[in-house]
């Protein structure tokens, strides 16, 4: 079975469950799907719960008799016993932000380009891009996905709303410095000719390459 069709069985076999056994077995799936384990032995794994659960329930046990008294402790030994999908991590992690970061770039070049010849619009000046720009949308990807990343993780860390003030002014000040450099040496770096059809080549190469070289999952 596929993942749709395993969750398709799972929401008929949660429709046969009591309102109780229902919510302790929903908090499970819910953390079991939160976490970064392998989707397909995930879903899986859930839906043998579901049938334990529907098994139990015919010999007259609860879901919290059967897995203990708590939803989110059981979910959590079930996420260990489950291969994790790989992560980037390390320089890899950064090619990534930066690779994605030209994919949509060359996405709104195409955009650009081939709507301006729609237009009927044949100036050069819209398919023209420096390496300037190149190197500022690869480092500004970086950069965002740093003070995201690290502005989120704070706050899970604290249990509180709102943002990391003091990562976001770290980050906006690297930010400011590179795009400094980057416009004081804008007359030094050669600015290309590329037209729509090359950018929408090279934003297709990018989809493959975040497809089937950083999102591949782990055996």
């Amino acid at each position: 079975m596929t993942p749709r069709q395993m969750i398709q069985e799972n929401n008929r076999l949660r429709e046969q469950m009591t309102p109780d056994n229902r919510d302790f077995y929903e908090t499970i799936v819910v953390y079991v799907r939160d976490s970064r384990v392998d989707r397909q032995q995930g879903e899986q794994r859930l839906l043998e719960l579901a049938r334990n659960v529907l098994e139990a329930q015919r010999k007259g046990m609860s879901a919290a008799g059967l897995f203990g008294g708590d939803a989110e402790a059981y979910a959590r030994t079930v996420v260990e016993t489950l291969p994790a999908v790989k992560t980037v991590e390390g320089t890899a992690y950064y090619i990534m932000i930066a690779w994605i970061g030209l994919t949509v770039l060359f996405l709104v070049e195409a955009v650009i380009g081939f709507g301006a010849q729609f237009a009927g619009y044949s100036g050069s000046s819209l398919n023209r891009l420096s390496l300037l720009a190149i190197i500022l949308v690869a480092v500004g990807s970086i950069l965002v996905m740093e003070v995201l990343t690290k502005s989120l993780a704070k706050e899970q860390e604290n249990r509180k709303q709102g943002i990391n003030l003091k990562a976001i002014g770290v980050y906006v000040i690297i930010a400011v410095i590179v795009m400094a450099l980057g416009f004081s040496l804008g007359r030094m770096l050669p600015v290309f000719t590329v037209p729509p059809w090359l950018s929408l080549v090279l934003c297709v190469i990018g989809f493959l390459g975040i497809r089937f070289i950083f999102m591949r999952k782990s055996k």
